[in-house]
């Protein structure tokens, strides 16, 4: 049987196969640290989420285990529209009157948005920070769908951060 190899082919078996030389593996240069970098961003911007969905949960919990009830009325709306791209988004900030512990009336503009529903003369259920009642919340607040979303936004960043990270793990086995 005739040896069909080229001189070339050859010359690399032969040096393949001496003792002192080894076939070097060539690996390919990637410029995200091997895929990894990517991952730990979306793991990072996950836990981000997650952070400030904590945050903002437990800033409101103390807020209900420190702060003083009470009942607010609504004195107006105040109706905001803003764009953003071709959308346009009209949001509610309520002006809420109630009288805090000093007797003292307090007219203030809620910083959250609660939709169109309240009218004026409607009656809210707040708690405020003893001795600044212009921290304020509600005692049920509406917006409790807004941090579930941000909390499972962030999870979803973060498990596909750890799929990520781990697909280049096993692609580089």
């Amino acid at each position: 049987r005739r040896n069909h190899h080229t001189l070339r082919q050859k010359i690399i078996f032969r040096t393949m196969s001496h003792p002192l030389i080894r076939p070097v593996r060539r690996k390919t240069y990637d410029p995200l640290f091997g895929g990894h970098a990517m991952g730990i961003i979306f793991i990072c911007v996950g836990l981000l989420l997650i952070g400030v969905n904590f945050y903002n949960q437990s800033q409101h919990q103390q807020l209900l285990d420190t702060g003083i009830k009470t009942e607010a009325t609504v004195v107006r709306v105040i109706e905001d529209d803003s764009r953003s791209g071709r959308r346009s988004h009209t949001h509610y900030y309520p002006v809420v009157r109630f009288t805090d512990t000093a007797g003292q009336e307090q007219l203030i503009q809620m910083t959250i948005s609660t939709g169109p529903g309240l009218k004026k003369g409607d009656s809210l259920s707040i708690v405020y920070a003893p001795g600044n009642p212009e921290k304020m919340d509600l005692v049920h607040p509406q917006h409790t769908s807004g941090t579930l979303i941000l909390s499972i936004v962030g999870g979803i960043c973060a498990l596909v951060g750890l799929g990520i990270i781990g697909a280049n793990i096993h692609q580089s086995r």
